[in-house]
């Protein structure tokens, strides 16, 4: 029995081995997968058979294969069947609430945004659960294999435990419980920027280095690190919060942390728009009071400001910039990974990522210099959620 047991382990662990690998190389063929894990072609055979009949994996011709003059059986590749599976992404953004549906590949099949999520943690919890009965209308509910939710804040994983957020109500319930006892589906929380991490992890299809920063700028700011395919999530739950760190000793007072002159009090999306709002209450911005008669004052307006020209409105911009780019060369200092990747609205505009990668190799030191590359993201509101999803298709299907 003892010896029977460790040989479904056995099986169990070449299985998940083998899923990984054809998750991340595909199309791949049962040679070059025996070959990449030190397997039997036998072995991998055997699992890949198993999940051929299960009818999540596919076969299909390799891609750009010819003959040898000798002939020989065309090679057969291996991908998984993208509807094999579906998971649920839920993102508490600030500016809203964003969910989406995802198959085994990343590809959305519903979507929807809410209003930001209530303050009061039970509202919150009803709010979510209609959000998600409604996103999976009409997708099979048995090829659901769970629900991922980001959002801000001390998030500790294991324990589905909200440990803080500025939101005091939500603090120190089990959301990942109370949502899987609502929805009868395993739920796994983390923080929101980190689950964005897993999104470019699981679908981008691009290299990465083993170590890369992502730097999220928001109303809050905030940098994680993913490390050999994990993203790290420190002692207390909180790495990342790069926005509560000092840049300003003495500057603005932040609403969350009751700091003055933290990164999210002085460079936030937050900081810029009142910054925008008090230089036009007293006239000093033409550009944008005109186009403030038409529409709200909002981050928006004050991009297409800056991009009109207006010299007040293009200074504020330009100083939240400096800061954003002295933290962003501090960690690539400190951390030195391959790539950092910048994800944010206010980088929709060229001439502000120009500005801040300017500023960050003003500051970097040494190597770093010439081999930390700085990467924008394309912006998607959706990003959050979709990694989310892509959270639960790696811990409850991949693995």
């Amino acid at each position: 029995m003892k010896n029977s047991g460790g040989l479904l382990e056995l099986k169990r662990m070449n299985r998940a081995h083998i899923k990984k690998m054809i998750y991340q190389k595909a199309p791949i063929t049962r040679a070059e997968v025996a070959e990449s894990l030190n397997l039997a072609l036998p072995t991998v055979t055997t699992s890949v058979v198993d999940m051929l009949a299960e009818g999540i994996l596919c076969e299909q011709e390799l891609p750009g294969w010819e003959a040898s003059p000798q002939g020989g059986r065309k090679p057969l590749a291996l991908d998984f069947v993208p509807q094999a599976a579906y998971a649920v992404g839920i993102e508490l953004g600030p500016y809203g609430t964003t969910g989406v549906v995802s198959d085994v590949r990343g590809n959305i099949i519903a979507r929807s945004k809410s209003a930001p999520a209530s303050d009061c943690y039970e509202t919150m919890l009803s709010q979510v659960g209609e959000q998600i009965r409604s996103l999976l209308d009409g997708t099979p509910r048995e090829k659901v294999v769970g629900i991922g939710v980001g959002l801000p804040g001390f998030i500790e994983t294991q324990q589905g435990v909200i440990r803080f957020s500025f939101r005091e109500d939500w603090n120190k319930h089990i959301l990942a419980q109370d949502l899987a006892d609502a929805l009868r589906l395993p739920v796994v929380i983390d923080n929101n920027v980190r689950m964005r991490v897993v999104a470019e992890e699981m679908f981008s299809h691009l290299w990465r280095p083993d170590v890369f920063a992502y730097y999220f700028i928001s109303r809050g700011i905030a940098c994680p690190v993913m490390m050999k395919n994990g993203v790290w999530s420190g002692y207390t739950s909180g790495a990342g919060e790069i926005g509560h760190t000092i840049v300003q000793p003495g500057g603005p007072k932040c609403s969350r942390c009751g700091h003055h002159g933290c990164l999210d009090a002085v460079a936030g999306e937050n900081a810029i728009l009142k910054k925008c709002e008090k230089a036009c209450a007293v006239g000093q911005t033409p550009i944008l009071q005109s186009l403030a008669q038409k529409r709200p004052l909002d981050l928006t307006l004050a991009m297409e400001a800056q991009e009109l020209g207006d010299e007040i409105v293009c200074s504020i911009f330009a100083e939240a910039i400096k800061y954003l780019g002295i933290s962003l060369a501090n960690t690539a200092n400190l951390l030195s990974p391959g790539l950092v990747l910048v994800d944010g609205y206010i980088m929709r505009s060229t001439q502000n990522q120009e500005m801040l990668r300017d500023i960050v190799s003003n500051y970097l030191y040494g190597l770093n210099s010439d081999e930390v590359r700085i990467e924008f993201l394309p912006f998607d509101q959706y990003r959050g959620a979709r990694g989310a999803a892509g959270r639960i298709i790696k811990k409850f299907w991949i693995q």
